[in-house]
């Protein structure tokens, strides 16, 4: 029994963010494909340890994988970094789906399976003009559409052999909107954008996609508001449809369907004035309106109401108590649980904040973001900070750095021409400090609060 006790309070492994951990070099390798302008990568998969950008993409080494450096067909090559656009990809497990995209062609060209571990196309498929491609949401088939004034053909392609599984043609004017939210469809990390359910949406009816026959599924009770469903949103047991904005007025619906959870739910709607602050006024439309902008934040659904943006339990919608920020306020996030309150001219703020809580930590600016817990990236500035805010290690990094809390916590950082993955380690009585300039190291000395002393 005392053996046993023993082992339930046995010592945790050192993690980031549990105060005392600093980093060591889990590997070091030449920059095996360099990220684009902004610093990050097309493609940025961790957990299938995938970087892709241009016409290369690379299988990094990792427990049980071979490295592999594949050089892509120029129609393959990854530029995008929404999954389904031309020139990007759909990563789910083993599974590499490219889209294609040719010169003078508006939208996705070809479909084919990469195999990361031998470096192969496995197969390949041409699509015609049109279309749109979407990775069904248990990721085992590819679903390519043609949508027209008076009907949709749809097909599914098996992801593993790129066999043609099924076609079906779905009359009347559809359109077919995946539940992808372009907010979230990607990060500089990779985390998120893959297996997006697809929806079919027609004046009168919204429905999914059988994935083993194409055969549309209508949703019983959820009929479309007025104006162009722009977005379809899976939250909180809802299916939530987005209207854009109508020229002019910019006015705008959000209405969320009832649920199989109980009898008389009616779901919610919610009619506004569509106005995000930090958006430019589109010249077509009028409104201040970026789809990429998040309309979900932490577990709260944004409505971007002009009188004040609100913020509603995607459940209940504005049938229960919401939160409505001043003019002018948008909710943001830093990587972190919290939600922060950004307007323009105004210092941000905490949305839920106990007394005393900062909004981050001190020095850094509102572009800090959360790369694992207590470790930020600031620009260039890499730094690791313990519960009271102390450092226990600093660095600089060359192009945007990424986390991946599935091995462990790690931290992946460009130094000059290398790519250095970061664990955690048991704190000694000095703190390591990697600069960044030609991979140079240097020791520390702990400051009297226990972070790094200034370098002399």
């Amino acid at each position: 029994m005392g053996l046993l006790l023993a082992g339930c309070f046995a010592p945790q492994p050192p993690m980031f963010g549990d105060g005392e951990a600093v980093p060591e070099e889990a590997s070091r390798v030449a920059l095996p494909v360099r990220p684009g302008p902004d610093g990050t990568w097309a493609l940025n998969a961790p957990a299938a340890g995938l970087l892709g950008q241009g016409r290369t993409l690379v299988r990094l080494d990792g427990p049980g994988k071979r490295g592999r450096r594949v050089a892509l067909p120029a129609e393959f090559a990854l530029a995008a970094h929404r999954p389904g656009a031309a020139h990007s990809a759909f990563v789910r497990g083993d599974q590499v789906v490219l889209v294609g995209g040719r010169d003078g062609r508006r939208g996705p060209s070809a479909i084919a399976r990469l195999d990361p571990r031998r470096g192969l196309l496995t197969w390949q498929q041409a699509l015609p003009p049109g279309s749109r491609v979407f990775l069904s949401g248990n990721g085992l088939e590819v679903l390519t559409a043609v949508c027209r004034r008076r009907s949709c053909d749809l097909t599914g392609w098996d992801t593993s052999s790129g066999v043609r599984r099924w076609t079906r043609v779905v009359s009347g004017p559809v359109r077919v909107v995946d539940a992808c939210r372009a907010d979230a469809s990607t990060t500089g990390d990779g985390r998120g954008g893959d297996g997006c359910e697809p929806y079919l949406v027609t004046p009168d009816r919204v429905g999914t996609i059988d994935p083993d026959n194409g055969g549309p599924h209508w949703l019983k009770g959820l009929r479309p508001p007025d104006g162009v469903v722009d977005r379809v949103v899976k939250a909180a047991d809802r299916v939530i449809l987005v209207t854009a904005p109508a020229k002019g007025s910019c006015r705008a619906t959000v209405l969320a369907g009832g649920t199989e959870s109980g009898e008389g739910d009616r779901g919610w709607r919610y009619d506004f004035v569509w106005d995000q602050p930090q958006a430019a006024r589109d010249p077509h439309t009028g409104c201040r309106r970026d789809r990429v902008l998040p309309l979900t934040v932490g577990f709260r659904m944004v409505l971007p109401d002009a009188e004040g943006a609100l913020l509603v339990d995607p459940y209940f919608g504005t049938r229960r108590p919401f939160t409505r920020l001043a003019r002018g306020e948008y909710p943001v996030s830093d990587g972190t649980p919290n939600t922060i309150v950004r307007a323009p001219g105004r210092p941000d703020r905490l949305l839920y904040a106990s007394a005393g809580q900062p909004v981050r930590p001190h020095g850094l600016s509102p572009a800090a973001r959360s790369l694992a817990q207590g470790f930020w990236q600031d620009g260039r500035r890499l730094l690791l900070l313990d519960h009271q805010g102390h450092g226990l290690w600093q660095g600089t990094s060359d192009c945007q750095a990424f986390g991946d809390g599935l091995k462990g916590g790690t931290v992946t950082y460009c130094d000059g021409d290398d790519l250095v993955t970061l664990r955690p380690s048991a704190r000694t009585d000095s703190v390591t400090d990697r600069a960044g300039s030609g991979g140079a190291r240097r020791r520390l000395r702990a400051g009297p609060d226990g972070g790094p002393a200034p370098a002399r």
